[in-house]
């Protein structure tokens, strides 16, 4: 991909190397595609945690500047090579390998990994080679626009759940991190991309994406915590998450580098969220009685009675979430009050009061709020529930503003799906622009990658990097 640099050579044979244990096992290369996916999102991509204003990078480094929109090289260079060139190349790779075998599932496994890195493609760069980018007789693949982009994975993941063979052993099984080879989990996995992807087309093209929506909402997918979608990391250090390795290495695993952001804190606190004491630790030694305080975006300075990014996002076992139950619930609620599927007010109000339960015991489920004793109580809960409004006495717009609020908060720590969030529902609307940005409106996207430029002339012009991608609210 890319031309002709010699590691971008996702466009080569990929049975040039005759490795015959891959074209026997081609399943071999799902643990790769799958760590390496992983490894960016909780690591190299958290930027996004703080472009969606969810905590502030803090003092005079990469962490911070990075908020001001100062864009580091590792999020464009590191994050493109990671999705476009190695996880793309490894699962069209196993894909061809498999169908050669005659392997449907293990193709349509590599299919759905693909289509999961193509839509965080467009989110992350919006106009990058999507119809040419695998096939290896391209040298220099064209870019194609959003839009196609996001119809083309639509249609993957239709081909991919189709193929599906529940009842051929022939799968990938033990490399398979995400579902040890249950095809029905895949399936699941695979619609509910699909119902995201749907969401997103559907602000721009709700005449292709309303019936789709419908049917993908009506067909299986993540509904509950069972079936959530994740990677596990371990206590040993080769195995542990990536964002607790930096913290060991270079804070002995204190949270010192990440605070809380005046314009989540303030959401949190002026609603009475319980979930307030999960997101962020008070300094050490600070009463439990002190309210939480945070910083500016872009302030790139803290002090010592500023609330912290909790430990329980900075552990060793801090899983990486790809799908959870409770965002189906908002998106669902969501195009039910946009009139994108059928409902009516009050499935949308129950949609939106399982979305916010789902959440509340996702993260006391995890085991580090379960030790620290922050979950939310049962009494906690409830007053917070009793709080909230019911979507049913509110106008069209307030019920949405209340989804969008809460689907926001949903997204805590999930890195490309917070700064999706807001970029494609226009909320928080009130987002402040972090102080001394470069930019003069909030950032959209990444800038393209130094080598994909260099290696290929088909590569698009960069667009500014707070100009709005195709997909986004006009808000």
């Amino acid at each position: 991909m890319g031309g002709c640099d010699s590691i971008l050579d996702i466009n080569k044979d990929p049975f040039a190397a005759g490795d015959e244990q891959l074209a026997e096992q081609p399943g071999l290369l799902m643990t790769t595609v799958i760590t390496g996916v992983s490894s960016d999102k909780v690591m190299e991509t958290d930027v996004f945690n703080r472009w969606a204003q969810h905590y502030v990078g803090a003092g005079a480094n990469v962490f911070s500047t990075a908020d001001n929109f100062s864009v580091p090289t590792f999020p464009q260079t590191n994050t493109w090579s990671t999705f476009y060139v190695s996880a793309l190349k490894n699962a069209s790779r196993g894909e061809l390998l498999a169908n050669r075998n005659g392997e449907v599932n293990t193709a349509a496994q590599f299919k759905i990994i693909q289509a999961f890195c193509f839509y965080h493609l467009t989110l992350m760069f919006e106009d990058v080679p999507f119809t040419e980018a695998l096939d290896t007789d391209i040298l220099f693949p064209n870019s194609d626009s959003q839009q196609t982009i996001l119809k083309g994975v639509v249609t993957m993941l239709d081909n991919a759940m189709s193929s599906i063979n529940e009842g051929d052993p022939n799968k990938i099984s033990s490399e398979d991190l995400l579902f040890k080879g249950d095809m029905n989990k895949w399936k699941l996995f695979a619609n509910s991309i699909k119902i995201k992807v749907l969401m997103v087309l559907a602000e721009k093209d709700s005449g292709y994406a309303g019936s789709r929506l419908e049917t993908a909402f009506n067909s299986p997918h993540v509904q509950d915590l069972g079936n959530e979608v994740k990677l596990d990391y371990y206590d040993d250090l080769t195995n542990a998450n990536q964002f607790y390795k930096l913290h060991f290495q270079f804070a002995g695993g204190q949270s010192l580098f990440f605070y809380a952001s005046n314009p989540f804190i303030d959401l949190l606190r002026g609603s009475n969220d319980p979930r307030i004491d999960i997101f962020y630790d008070r300094p050490s030694g600070t009463s439990d009685q002190v309210p939480h305080r945070g910083v500016a975006p872009g302030s790139r300075s803290a002090f010592t009675v500023t609330s912290v990014l909790s430990l329980h996002y900075i552990s060793a076992t801090s899983p990486d979430y790809w799908i959870t139950a409770a965002e189906l619930k908002f998106l669902r609620a969501e195009a039910i009050l946009r009139g994108w599927i059928n409902g009516t007010t009050e499935d949308a109000n129950d949609y939106y009061r399982e979305g916010i339960l789902l959440n509340i015991v996702h993260l006391n489920n995890m085991s580090t709020v379960q030790a620290s004793g922050k979950g939310v109580t049962v009494q906690g809960f409830e007053n917070y529930n009793n709080s909230l409004p019911d979507l049913q006495n509110l106008s069209n717009a307030n019920a949405l503003l209340a989804v969008h609020q809460q689907g926001y908060i949903e997204t805590f720590k999930r890195g490309i799906d917070a700064w999706t969030y807001v970029r494609r529902t226009g909320y928080p609307s009130n987002r402040p622009l972090p102080e001394d940005a470069t930019l003069s409106d909030h950032i959209t996207r990444l800038p393209y990658s130094p080598s994909e430029i260099s290696s290929n002339p088909n590569n698009p012009s960069q667009k500014t990097l707070d100009a709005p991608m195709w997909f986004m609210n006009s808000n």
